[in-house]
């Protein structure tokens, strides 16, 4: 291990041991600062919500600083320049995603504490053996099925966690091996990617039903969507993700199955309690439309059953074992969505974009093809769940523009926001960084090979599909 020179007499001590990176962020940042009180503030001007809106983009893909750190930074820049109104600065903390964040960290923090990760990974692992392209298709398929079970992606990723790592561990994959990093990778995006094409399995879709309802004035039905989008956003994408991680992380276990540890013979008590709790939970999230309770709070008080003294669900001080890192980076990139969207930036740059597109009444495959990359690139701006809040208030000007009825205009959405380019636009695997020992590197190396593959392979399928079922054009 490299260790640090003491301080020696006569020599004082560095004022600031900057990486180069961490310098350039610092300029950046003080830059913003300077430039925030010099322009002229909302609603006169977007200059103000456009500069914190795109340094929080920049650090955020770049990396450069703690994600944490950057949501600090948003928040004290946002606020310091009066770049936006507090409630939408703070939006993120009022957020069902954040409150999701911390109740799913509650429930895996139980899991790995009662051993009920180990015994659902020591359960799938016979099933897999030592063949690592089983072990994707079978993540892969449990993650995609998970969706139709429980509605928020959030609390999906939160729950998988623990059990893709017991199961990696179960499998025989070292802890930073290809083989590990493929196995959480197959499950975490298994669970998110096809959900899009689910009502209502994240955030976006949510928000993408409230929008459309109220502009259209009518509730989008379940069983068509589903139809029009999952065969190709849901399950053809699953396909696609499985035969790019089987060649990107081919691994052979490099410890032999059935390690230390792993459970054997009957349950304890401590894992049916959780066990039992889960399934009410999983039970009351399937079943939301019905009781109206929201899944942030259905987690929730899942969350403080698990905290509560004497549960023997978690350890001593399991308040101070959580991690409270992702929370401040999904209540973030929450509220850059807000202030982007409630300012008008995501319609300033959506309007613009609008004025050059070549959009033709006679040629619907590339009046396709330009909706969903205008939504594509909105969810670059305003991220995933800022995309139907600002599209559908354009679907009149779209639909007059295209020839094309409002809801197929408004359906285009969806190829939008589901096409995932960099990690910062989705909480969910922002959370799965943070909180899963997955690299950053490897989930945006992901995200754009399946953008690329989605844009260049399926959107045209979806076309096709689309023109089969008669709402192209």
């Amino acid at each position: 291990m490299q260790r640090t020179a003491p301080d020696t007499p006569g020599r004082p001590p560095a004022f600031l041991s900057l990486a180069p990176r961490q310098g350039i962020a610092l300029a950046a940042i003080l830059a913003a600062g300077v430039a925030l009180p010099l322009v002229p503030a909302p609603p006169q001007s977007l200059a103000r919500p456009a500069i914190v809106v795109l340094l929080g983009i920049g650090l955020w893909t770049t990396g450069w600083l703690p994600e944490w750190l950057t949501a600090l930074v948003f928040f004290s820049l946002c606020m310091m320049g009066k770049a936006a109104p507090p409630a939408d600065v703070f939006a993120g903390f009022a957020s069902s995603a954040t409150w999701l964040v911390l109740s799913g960290a509650a429930i895996g923090l139980a899991i790995q504490h009662t051993g009920l990760g180990v015994r659902l990974a020591s359960g799938l692992a016979p099933r897999i053996g030592r063949s690592f392209p089983r072990a994707v298709i079978v993540v892969t398929l449990f993650g995609l099925a998970l969706t139709f079970a429980m509605p928020s992606a959030m609390g999906r990723v939160m729950l998988l966690l623990p059990i893709l790592t017991a199961l990696a561990d179960r499998l025989g994959y070292r802890p930073g091996s290809k083989g590990r990093r493929g196995v959480l990778l197959a499950g975490i995006f298994g669970t998110y990617l096809p959900a899009f094409a689910v009502l209502p399995a994240n955030i976006p879709n949510t928000v993408f039903m409230g929008t459309v309802e109220a502009a259209l004035g009518a509730p989008l039905r379940y069983g068509a969507y589903l139809l029009l989008h999952f065969p190709v956003l849901g399950l053809a994408k699953a396909a696609l993700l499985v035969p790019l991680l089987i060649a990107a992380y081919r691994d052979t276990p490099q410890l032999e199955p059935n390690p230390a540890g792993a459970p054997v013979g009957k349950a304890s008590a401590r894992e049916i309690h959780l066990a039992v709790v889960l399934v009410l939970a999983v039970g009351l999230w399937a079943t939301d439309a019905w009781h109206g309770i929201p899944a942030a709070w259905i987690g929730m008080l899942v969350a403080v059953w698990c905290l509560f003294p004497g549960s023997g669900l978690t350890g001593k001080n399991p308040f101070s074992a959580l991690k409270f890192e992702p929370i401040f980076y999904v209540a973030g990139i929450v509220s850059l969505g807000a202030v982007a969207d409630h300012s008008g930036l995501g319609r300033r740059v959506a309007n613009g974009a609008l004025a050059v597109l070549p959009f033709a009444h006679d040629s619907p495959a590339r009046t396709f093809g330009l909706l969903a990359g205008l939504s594509t690139l909105v969810g670059l701006v305003v991220t995933l769940p800022g995309v139907p809040p600002v599209m559908t208030s354009l679907t009149g000007t779209l639909a007059t523009a295209t020839g094309w009825s409002p809801q197929a205009v408004a359906m285009t959405q969806v190829l939008g926001f589901s096409t995932v380019i960099l990690p910062y636009q989705a909480p969910p695997l922002v959370v799965a960084i943070q909180s899963g020992g997955l690299a950053a590197g490897d989930v945006a190396r992901l995200c754009l090979v399946t953008a690329a593959l989605t844009m260049a392979v399926l959107w045209p399928v979806d076309y096709a599909w689309w023109s089969l079922l008669g709402w192209a054009g």
